[in-house]
C-alpha cells in the first residue's frame, strides 16, 4: 500500500480545517450562534477523522498490538461518524434556513434514525464482522454491508438538497449558501472511494466541502448587519451596482419615527431590542423576492427588482398592518411607529444617488405629515 498518496489527502484535509477552526470569525460566532457551534463540531469531527484515516491506513497489515488497537478503534471511529456528519450536515442547513428548533425536533427525530442504526452498526462490527473484519495478518477486508454506509450518505446529500430547494420554493433564492460546493466533492469522494479500494478521499472531501461552505459564510458576514441580521449598505450597494441595464428596482425607506426618545427613556439596550424588532416586523411584512437592508442608524430600506408602483404600495401597507399587529401583541414598553418612502429606480434613466434622495425626500414629507397631524 502506497501511503504518500492518503497522507497527503489527509494532511491537506487537516490543515484547511485547522486554518478554518482557528479563523476569527468562527471564534467569535460560535459563542453565541447554534448553528455556528454545530459548524464548529462537524469541523472538529471531520479534523479527527483525516488523522484516524491515516493511522487506520498505516497500521493495515502491521502486527502488533498497538496496530491492531488503532484498526479497531479507528475503523470504529470513521464508520460510525461518518454516518453523524452527513446527518449533522443536514441538521446544520436547517437551522441555517429555518432558525426553528421546533421545526428540527419535529423532523430530526426520524431524520437521525438511519445516522443512528449505523452507528449501532459500527460498534456491533468490533464483535461481530459485519461491515468489515481483519484477518490473520491483521490486513482490512470490507464486506458488501459496508456499501450501505454509502447509500446512507448518498440518501442524506438528496435529503439536504430537498430542504434547500423546498425553502427556495417558498421564500425564494438562497444567497451564500453554495450547497453543491458542499455535496459535490462528498458524493465525488464517496463514488471514487466505493469504487476503487485503497484511494482515500472521504475526509479530504468533506473537508474542502466544508471550506467552501466556510468561505460562502465570510461573503455572508461581510454584507450582514451584526445586530439586526438584515443585510447591510455594502450589500446594497453590490445590488444596485449589479442591476442590469434596463432593469427596474423598487425601493422603500423606512425611519423609525422618535427612536430617539426610546434610547433617552429606556436606554440603549431598549433601543438595540426595538431595532431587531423592526427588523423582524419588516421581515414578516416584506414578500419573499424583496431584499431587507439597514441602511444607517434606524433607517431601513426593502430592494424589490421588477416591480411596479401599486406593488409598492401594497408592500407599504403590509408593514404598517405588521406594526400595528405587533404593538397590539408584542407589550413592548415602547411603541413603534414609521414613516415610509418609496421611489422605483430605472439605471437608465437615474443615478443611484438620485434613487436614495427621491425615497428620502418622501419618506421626510410622510415624517413631516405625521408630525403636523400629531401637532
Amino acid at each position: 500500500m502506497n501511503l504518500v498518496p492518503i497522507a497527503t489527502s489527509d494532511y491537506v484535509g487537516m490543515v484547511l480545517l485547522v486554518a478554518l477552526l482557528f479563523s476569527s470569525h468562527i471564534r467569535r460566532a460560535n459563542n453565541n450562534r447554534l448553528e455556528f457551534k454545530l459548524f464548529t463540531a462537524i469541523s472538529i469531527l471531520t479534523m479527527i477523522g483525516c488523522a484516524v484515516d491515516f493511522l487506520v491506513w498505516y497500521a493495515d497489515g502491521r502486527d502488533g498490538i498497538l496496530m491492531k488497537v488503532i484498526q479497531y478503534v479507528g475503523n470504529t471511529y470513521c464508520f460510525g461518524v461518518n454516518p453523524i456528519f452527513i446527518s449533522s450536515w443536514c441538521l446544520y442547513e436547517d437551522i441555517k434556513l429555518y432558525h426553528s428548533q421546533k421545526r428540527v425536533k419535529r423532523i430530526y427525530t426520524y431524520a437521525f434514525i438511519p445516522a443512528i442504526i449505523l452507528v449501532v452498526i459500527a460498534l456491533v462490527n468490533n464483535f461481530v464482522p459485519i461491515i468489515y473484519y481483519f484477518d490473520e495478518t491483521n490486513t482490512y477486508h470490507r464486506l458488501p454491508l459496508s456499501y450501505m454506509y454509502y447509500a446512507v450518505d448518498f440518501g442524506y446529500v438528496i435529503f439536504s438538497v430537498i430542504i434547500l430547494k423546498l425553502y427556495e420554493k417558498k421564500f425564494g433564492k438562497v444567497r451564500f449558501f453554495p450547497l453543491y460546493l458542499m455535496v459535490g466533492p462528498i458524493l465525488l469522494g464517496c463514488i471514487l472511494q466505493a469504487l476503487f479500494y485503497g484511494v482515500s478521499l472521504i475526509w479530504v472531501s468533506m473537508a474542502v466541502g466544508l471550506t467552501a461552505i466556510y468561505m460562502s459564510l465570510q461573503n455572508e458576514f461581510s454584507y450582514l448587519d451584526t445586530l439586526t441580521s438584515l443585510y447591510n449598505r455594502a450589500y446594497m450597494d453590490y445590488q444596485l451596482e449589479s442591476l442590469p441595464r434596463g432593469a427596474n428596482l423598487g425601493g422603500i425607506m423606512i425611519d423609525v419615527d422618535h427612536f430617539k426618545s426610546i434610547n433617552d427613556t429606556f436606554g440603549h439596550s431598549a433601543g438595540d431590542e426595538a431595532l431587531i424588532d423592526v427588523a423582524r416586523v419588516i421581515t414578516f411584512a416584506k414578500p419573499d423576492k424583496a431584499i431587507a437592508i439597514r441602511f444607517a442608524g434606524d433607517e431601513f430600506i426593502l430592494l424589490i427588482k421588477g416591480t411596479t408602483e401599486k406593488e409598492l404600495q401594497r408592500i407599504v401597507q403590509s408593514v404598517r398592518d405588521e406594526v400595528d399587529m405587533f404593538n397590539e401583541t408584542e407589550h413592548r414598553q415602547y411603541k413603534l411607529s414609521f414613516s415610509i418612502g418609496y421611489s422605483i429606480y430605472n439605471r437608465d434613466k437615474d443615478s443611484i444617488d438620485e434613487f436614495l434622495r427621491h425615497m428620502d425626500d418622501n419618506m421626510y414629507e410622510e415624517k413631516e405629515r405625521r408630525h403636523s397631524e400629531m401637532d
